[in-house]
């Protein structure tokens, strides 16, 4: 009877522990899809400076899921006018007549795209494609642009893939512009939305 009541007793602390580990699994939540789907929200700030004085700080914000890629497009068209003139004809005296203006149209703006990738090791990966295009300012534009009257447009672009953890922000790259020697600064701040 002893043997019979040891194996009895030894197979309760046996299964005890295994009985606690189900009913700890059980009493758990099951994940769903929508509780494993991270919003991530992107602040990007594109900065100009020339020399120590800031010129410009604009930001950007985008909310992008892991996997899938966010845009954001801001700006608009400008006319762009171009002057051809008809040809010259024996019944005019072989003069040229009117000029004929006609305007074609540019887009100017901010275009943003965002690709974050799943979470590896607590950090988030984003590959950011960002396109900035404007008019130069008069006082900034070159001066061939300046005597023949007509706009100078200048851009930016910068594609990168960079890793953050939520909340760190980085600034990330910095370029020169050749023309008005503006330099351009672009920041990306990850936040992690439940």
């Amino acid at each position: 009877m002893t043997t019979r009541v040891a194996i009895a007793v030894l197979a309760v602390l046996i299964c005890r522990p295994m009985t606690s580990v189900v009913t700890a699994q059980e009493r758990a939540p099951k994940p769903t899809a929508a509780a494993t789907v991270t919003a991530l929200m992107i602040d990007v700030t594109i900065s100009r400076h020339l020399g120590d004085k800031p010129i410009s700080s604009t930001p950007y914000q985008l909310s992008v899921i892991p996997d899938l890629r966010a845009s954001l497009r801001m700006g608009g068209e400008v006319p762009v006018p171009s002057v051809t003139f008809t040809p010259a004809n024996k019944e005019d005296g072989g003069k040229a007549t009117n000029p004929l203006t006609s305007f074609s149209y540019r887009s100017v703006g901010t275009f943003i795209d965002v690709l974050a990738g799943v979470p590896a090791d607590g950090q988030y990966r984003l590959t950011l494609t960002i396109e900035e295009s404007s008019i130069y300012p008069p006082d900034l534009a070159p001066p061939s642009t300046k005597a023949l009257g007509v706009s100078a447009f200048r851009s930016f672009k910068s594609n990168t893939t960079i890793a953050l953890r939520d909340g760190q922000s980085l600034s990330y790259t910095m370029a020169t512009d050749r023309i008005s020697g503006e330099v351009y600064r672009v920041s990306v701040k990850l936040t992690v939305v439940n």
